[in-house]
């Protein structure tokens, strides 16, 4: 089982804080984000284990991803 941490603005867009899954890659992942669309997750940095990692990572049981909102700024 794959643990799923989200924080900033993306936490507060889906009311969910974390939740489990058992996709095979990141990419796949980025298509069961509760409350979002394939749209809105396209542009998250995705890190596993603390690193950050491309889209066709493989995620294995056992790793917890981090989900992050691009900063902002102005």
């Amino acid at each position: 089982m794959i643990t799923v941490k989200i924080f900033g603005v993306v936490r507060l867009q889906t009311g969910v804080s974390r939740f489990e899954t058992d996709v095979q890659t990141v990419d796949e992942l980025l298509d069961h984000i509760p409350g979002l669309t394939r749209k809105e997750a396209k542009d998250l940095i995705v890190m596993v284990n603390g690193k950050s990692v491309a889209r066709r990572h493989k995620l294995r049981d056992g790793d917890e991803v981090a989900l992050l909102s691009p900063a902002g700024g102005g």
